[in-house]
């Protein structure tokens, strides 16, 4: 969603967020807002990394009980991000904490920054210390602060760098060392979240201006993050063009949720097909239908084998019922249920066979309303990709896979000789707008940080958590998205606002009932009171 697309209220950042919106950057956006706030506003260097350690020093701080006592380590390399580390050591013995100062000198070139940094930190007299007597030291360290590589780094990390982020990590593990790092753990690419050979995980992420997008592709090594602002102005080019990514948190929900009407009724809130399920399995079309009901819409036909009638029936009692013994006996009740529908989910539980290749093919040639095709109907459709490629345009459509059902869906254009799930894990972003073009969709590929895009927005999931990885948890983000549609939401911000939605309820079944013992139920169950926080009423 580029900058063009909302009113820009001024050109500074804050914490990450400008009209309202949260964006996130990558290396080389932040290495531009980072040069035109220096050379074309002339924000001079020092007082941004100033403002930067000043933050760092204060987190730093928060964490320490005793400062006469508790030892705060100092990791920093000779770069930029190493001059905000040296500035944040001595901010804190200029306080009176007992901080060392570890600097590793693995890279031939000091960064003029580092240089008048270290030099103001020595005449502070701020402590240094060799990585000779950290490998002998056998005394904890309270809090590691890591500033040996940003967010300009594309190399694997090596040499000594590599053995100073080994070591930090022992620490942490063995000593229960608190570790904050600064702008982004050392090691993780800002781009794709990739660890580039070695990277630290952190338990406390302090970065600068944006958030960057490798963060989200690497939570468990980011830990918390928290966005300072330290001054940064945007360059015109990217507030015309936009930024690469962005994301919601709660302030956006109510902005973006489907207005109600009093005045409505169930046939003002739209109607949801979902075809789904198969002689033995019910509980996919249970869950998304299930799932449309709770996002809002008003009425849902479930088309499935006629062995689910009896516990759908019980399960759902609400949900119309359209049952077959045979998919050829559809007829023409099935294009009578696509005429019907304001949109239509069709893959969950289907089974993979002719006939739902059939079934799958007709959705998507004759439904003129939005289509999600997910789990069966992708795997069937990456075995045919003419058909994706012949209804192309002919009617909004969201795929959604997962990794693996991408790398099916993708193969032709992932290398041979390459691990496609690892291939597309690095170019995840890059693979999913380009899919996005050719069949000229939205796509939802889930994992955890989603990506939703259709060819030139990008969106970053933040919400979720591990506990949502159980079956059926695809199923419910599938309803909710339906639900959202069918109440006039536009396909590609209901796949935005529903993904993140469906994270936040399951972040609250996971604060409820504890990070492996959420099932895709325990979603549902959440949704409600997600909703209804929001309290959108015309």
């Amino acid at each position: 969603m580029g900058l063009n697309y909302h009113v820009a209220c001024h050109l500074s950042l804050r914490a990450g967020r400008v009209d309202e919106m949260r964006y996130l950057v990558t290396g080389n956006t932040a290495a531009e807002i980072d040069r035109y706030t220096i050379e074309e506003i002339g924000v001079p260097q020092l007082v941004l990394m100033e403002r930067a350690a000043l933050a760092v020093a204060e987190e730093a701080a928060a964490v320490v009980k005793n400062p006469k006592h508790d030892r705060i380590l100092v990791a920093a390399e000779s770069g930029n991000n190493g001059g905000d580390g040296v500035a944040a050591a001595r901010i804190l013995h200029q306080r009176g904490y007992a901080v060392e100062l570890w600097t590793l000198n693995g890279i031939a070139k000091q960064s003029e920054a580092f240089r008048k940094q270290t030099e103001l930190a020595d005449k502070a007299g701020v402590p240094r210390v060799e990585l000779s007597s950290l490998r002998e030291s056998t005394a904890g360290y309270a809090v590691i602060i890591d500033a040996i590589f940003g967010v300009g780094l594309t190399r694997e990390v090596k040499g000594v760098q590599r053995e100073a982020v080994e070591w930090i990590n022992l620490l942490r593990e063995r000593e229960d060392t608190f570790v904050i790092s600064v702008d982004i753990p050392t090691g993780i690419s800002s781009e794709t979240g990739e660890v580039l050979g070695t990277a630290v995980c952190a338990d406390h992420t302090v970065t600068f201006g944006y958030e960057k997008a490798g963060m989200l592709f690497a939570k468990d090594h980011c830990g918390r993050v928290s966005v300072k602002e330290i001054g940064f102005y945007l360059p015109e080019a990217l507030r015309k063009e936009g930024l690469p990514f962005f994301t919601y948190d709660r302030a956006d929900i109510r902005g973006l949720l489907p207005k109600r009407s009093s005045g409505g009724n169930k046939g003002s809130f739209g109607h949801v097909l979902v075809v789904a399920g198969s002689q033995d399995i019910c509980g996919a079309a249970y869950l998304s239908a299930e799932a449309a009901y709770r996002t809002g819409c008003g009425l849902v036909r479930v088309v499935t084998h006629e062995n689910n009638r009896e516990a759908l029936q019980k399960l759902l009692p609400e949900a119309l019922l359209q049952t077959y013994s045979s998919i050829s006996s559809l007829g023409s009740e099935l294009t009578e249920s696509i005429r019907w529908a304001s949109v239509i989910i069709i893959g969950p539980g289907l089974g993979r066979s002719e006939e739902t290749l059939s079934l799958t093919e007709t959705v998507l040639r004759e439904a003129v309303c939005p289509v999600i095709a997910d789990a069966d109907a992708i795997n069937l459709l990456a075995e045919h990709t003419e058909i994706l490629s012949e209804t192309a345009g002919k009617r909004p459509l969201i795929l959604t896979p997962h990794m693996l059902e991408m790398t099916r869906l993708t193969e032709r254009s992932l290398h041979p000789e390459r691990d496609k799930l690892e291939e597309l894990k690095k170019k995840r972003v890059e693979i999913a707008k380009k899919t996005a073009e050719q069949y000229q969709a939205v796509v939802v590929l889930k994992d955890a940080c989603t990506v939703v895009t259709e060819g030139n927005e990008t969106y970053l999931n933040s919400s979720g958590c591990d506990a949502m990885a159980k079956g059926g948890s695809g199923d419910v983000l599938t309803g909710v998205i339906a639900g959202l549609i069918a109440q006039g939401m536009q396909a590609r911000e209901a796949a935005r606002l529903g993904v993140y939605m469906h994270g936040l309820a399951g972040e609250a079944a996971a604060e409820r009932l504890g990070s492996y013992s959420v099932l895709a139920g325990d979603l549902m169950a959440e949704l409600p009171d997600i909703i209804r926080d929001q309290k959108v009423r015309d």
